[in-house]
């Protein structure tokens, strides 16, 4: 299966719930609605045909109007990625945890949710992991964080 099949797939089954789907490189990359997102990952992950049993990596993106929330899938079985992308509003940062599907998301969501502000509903274990217990100065992978001792680059021109 190649990833334009792969596409084609999540595209018929879930047309009215992806916001974009297209081939990026070599690899199938989905804009997903936030509110389908466990529903299209349960499909991944599940479906003989796509049997995305691996969460690869995860990360969260700072863009001028709005969060991304970064899923990089693989597949055992078949050797196939899938890349999804869910958007996220600068006011209220939430998407529901895929803990629940690949258990590898626990430490990505907790690393996200520190860094970024992003709350991830229903993870089993928010706890910080990566910054001190007594850390109460914003989110230091947003754009406009300015820590104590943080001195921002001078942009190049």
């Amino acid at each position: 299966m190649n990833s334009e099949d792969i596409k084609n797939i999540l595209n018929q089954k879930f047309a009215d719930k992806l916001k974009e789907a297209k081939i990026t490189g070599f690899e199938p990359s989905l804009i997903v609605e936030k509110d389908s997102l466990i529903e299209i990952c349960k499909y991944a992950r599940e479906s003989d045909s796509l049997l995305f049993n691996l969460l690869s990596c995860m990360s969260g993106a700072d863009y001028a109007d709005r969060f991304e929330v970064v899923y990089l899938l693989f597949s055992f079985t078949h050797k196939h990625k899938l890349s999804l992308k869910v958007q996220l509003n600068k006011e209220n940062p939430e998407v529901e945890s895929v803990t629940s599907i690949w258990q590898g998301a626990n430490w990505y969501e907790r690393e996200i949710a520190e860094l970024f502000g992003i709350k991830f509903k229903n993870h089993p274990d928010p706890r910080p992991i990566l910054l001190p217990e007594n850390w109460n100065e914003g989110y230091p992978m947003r754009k406009d964080w300015e820590g104590k001792d943080f001195k921002r680059m001078p942009e190049f021109k």
